[in-house]
């Protein structure tokens, strides 16, 4: 897992492949094949690995859980180009399920009934995952406004229009 995180982030979800990831760990192409059925388990891996390394907030408010699930998201989903687009097209299974059931129960445990959870959390999900693919584009593309710093500020600012409209709708003050 370790490796292929780090094949990740060095050259994209793109082209992490089989060969390149036994580079990293320096074995043979046919050692990962043993372990690794193909490409598409090979991405089902790396989708795992990456939402297994989010941490989840225990303590706090709605708000604050769901602030800082999401803000751990985007951190960790940041520094691996194309994990947002490989994401949005595999379905929820394992670790991201679990994220997932965690958002929601957050929610839940707030009061929220489940067509208000459905509903925040389809917004939250979208914002993190297009707000990490624009900012890969605009640090790919060199365009202004692209910097690290400048992505995790427009994502923060972001999040907070939408807690703050959730709040707005939410059972519970």
């Amino acid at each position: 897992m370790k490796h292929l995180l780090e094949l990740a982030r060095r050259v994209g979800v793109d082209h992490v492949t089989m060969r390149g990831l036994a580079a990293e760990a320096g074995t043979s192409a046919s050692s990962v094949y043993y372990h690794v059925k193909d490409k598409a388990a090979l991405m089902d891996l790396l989708a795992e690995s990456v939402i297994e390394s989010i941490e989840v907030p225990a303590d706090g408010d709605w708000r604050r859980r769901i602030s800082a699930l999401y803000t751990n998201a985007w951190t960790v989903m940041y520094d691996i180009p194309g994990v947002a687009a490989m994401l949005q097209q595999r379905p929820l299974a394992g670790a991201a399920h679990a994220m997932d059931r965690t958002a929601r129960a957050i929610m839940a445990e707030a009061g929220w009934d489940g067509e208000q959870i459905s509903r925040a959390h389809a917004v939250l999900y979208i914002h993190l995952l297009g707000s990490i693919q624009l900012a890969h584009h605009l640090r790919d593309s060199g365009i202004d406004g692209g910097s690290d710093d400048g992505a995790h500020s427009v994502f923060q600012h972001g999040l907070r229009v939408i807690l703050t409209g959730l709040q707005h709708t939410s059972p519970l003050p």
